[in-house]
């Protein structure tokens, strides 16, 4: 692992590096093995190859990956159509021309595109509610106040004051884990 740049050099060629991580699906027992993300190259040359580490027993060995879409499509869609994976980051598109416009920044940025508000456009707002993910764990909390009101409350015509306090009395809250019922 350690020789790869020296051999991109050698070589003029370019090496991604995959290797499969095991990951508790929905219980324990339930492991599902997805693709990471080893080695990334630094420059995309036109010569590129992606690899698949495999370690059994201590023994580490390298696969070439022909068609990286059928390797990884099933960890993000359930649909059959072919998917257009970057190969650095492993986002995926429905199409080349998004990908290629992926790619560019994905280079450049190194990780991922980031767009940043302009003072014109500073509120972020999100309506695709259908592309959103789920998440592990969720907390839920609800407090339940008393309204005291308050004494020698001070009225004046230019100023508003409060004349009720909200004093807690108790506190409750849950946890929910989406993937194992036993850890909410």
């Amino acid at each position: 692992m350690n020789d790869i740049k020296k051999f991109e050099t050698l070589n003029n060629i370019s090496v991604n590096v995959f290797s499969i991580e095991e990951s508790i699906k929905k219980t324990k027992k339930d492991l599902k093995q997805i693709i990471v993300p080893f080695h990334l190259t630094n420059q995309k040359r036109h010569r590129h190859v992606n690899l698949l580490y495999i370690e059994n027993d201590g023994i580490g060995h390298f696969a070439w990956i022909k068609n990286l879409s059928r390797l990884v499509a099933t960890q993000f869609s359930k649909h059959k159509e072919k998917k257009f994976i970057c190969d650095r980051c492993l986002h995926f598109y429905n199409s080349r021309e998004r990908l290629d416009a992926h790619e560019n920044d994905c280079q450049n940025m190194n990780k991922c595109t980031v767009l940043l508000p302009s003072e014109d456009d500073k509120w972020l707002k999100f309506n695709k509610y259908c592309r959103k993910d789920r998440v592990s764990f969720v907390v839920y909390a609800d407090l339940e106040c008393v309204l005291e009101k308050i004494k020698d409350s001070v009225e004046d015509e230019c100023i508003s004051h409060a004349y009720q306090h909200h004093r807690v009395f108790s506190i409750g809250y849950s946890v929910h884990c989406s993937c194992d019922a036993s850890l909410s």
